[in-house]
């Protein structure tokens, strides 16, 4: 229930009073009243302290924001008496420096966590209270409570982080698709490009996969039993990456792995381990039992550094090893 306000004018039965003195009580009435309908209709919390950072006066909104009624009640109290340890440090750290500067502090983002585990975020404003001499004998504030704001905007980015990772998911496979492979190709290579000095390490390389005789697999079986296969060998080929490795579908059975920190070598030895690993996998189709193999070309930044032409040598090598029997790295 609101506060009755404080008698603010002259009873219609006091003293009559005229000129100047009555355009005084007019302004005064007026002032009182701006006053009062500020610190108590006013949903923002407002607040005056001390120069030692102890409240003076406090609005409406400010006490109910601490289950209080009446706003006296917090008159001669602190943040230290309200607020965790930690964040009233921080606010006392900041008045005094308002003191000391007469410089305010203005929408500054507050988070706090409160004494009952509960996250609440502020917009705070605070300035220097000065008396008629210009004598700064305090601080005063306002702060609005913007928590629900920050949950719908982490809400938002949530939706958008989602958004963004299906928009770089392949339907069929669930790995990335082949517009998130030449994002991620790009920014290899611009990662590279800042390094001054680069080592031996500083480069990465592609492994070109395309799965051995899939067309007979649709061709025996259909369509869906192949995409039965594509998401075989799409999850196998998931828990083969290390960290930081990423694998992308760029085709009906195309895979290319991205392997950063990888040079020809070590890209060789890692994809041999997956060739290894397709050979000796297995998925049923209507109830055959299937082995698939898988054909690999390898290429390194380092031997073309030009990304065209460096996914155009993996895809030359996937193909040789095709024309060389298949099952094979190149």
């Amino acid at each position: 229930m609101k506060q009755k306000p404080p008698a603010l004018f002259h009873d219609k039965n006091q003293e009559k009073v005229c000129g100047s003195e009555s355009q005084y009580v007019r302004e005064s009435f007026a002032d009182k009243l701006l006053f009062h309908t500020v610190m108590y209709d006013s949903s923002d919390t407002i607040y005056f302290k001390d120069l030692q950072s102890h409240f003076v006066f406090c609005s409406r909104a400010h006490a109910l924001g601490f289950n209080l009624c009446n706003p006296s009640e917090m008159i001669g109290k602190s943040d230290y008496d309200y607020f965790p340890k930690a964040f009233a440090d921080k606010t006392f750290r900041d008045e005094q420096e308002i003191i000391r500067t007469g410089i305010p502090l203005i929408n500054a983002v507050e988070k706090i966590t409160m004494q009952n585990g509960k996250l609440r975020w502020y917009s705070a404003s605070k300035y220097p209270l000065c008396d008629e001499t210009g004598k700064t004998i305090g601080t005063w504030g306002t702060s609005r409570d913007i928590t629900d704001l920050k949950r719908a905007e982490a809400a938002l980015a949530r939706a958008n982080r989602k958004l963004r990772e299906q928009s770089r998911i392949d339907d069929l496979s669930g790995i990335y698709n082949r517009k998130y492979f030449y994002e991620m190709l790009k920014k290899m290579e611009k990662k590279i490009l800042r390094i001054a000095n680069p080592t031996p390490k500083d480069t990465f390389s592609l492994i070109a996969i395309d799965i051995d005789h899939f067309k007979e697999i649709n061709d025996t079986f259909g369509h869906l039993d192949g995409d039965n296969a594509i998401r075989h060998i799409s999850i196998l080929l998931q828990t083969l990456c290390r960290k930081g490795e990423r694998v992308f579908r760029v085709g009906g059975d195309e895979y290319i792995l991205l392997l950063p920190n990888t040079n020809l070598s070590m890209a060789k030895d890692a994809a041999e381990r997956i060739r290894l690993s397709i050979e000796k996998s297995e998925f049923v189709l209507q109830g055959r039992a299937c082995h698939p193999t898988a054909s690999i070309g390898v290429a390194c930044y380092d031997e073309q550094k030009e990304l065209s032409r460096l996914i155009h040598t993996a895809d030359m090598r996937l193909y040789q090893s095709k024309l060389e029997g298949r099952n094979k790295v190149t």
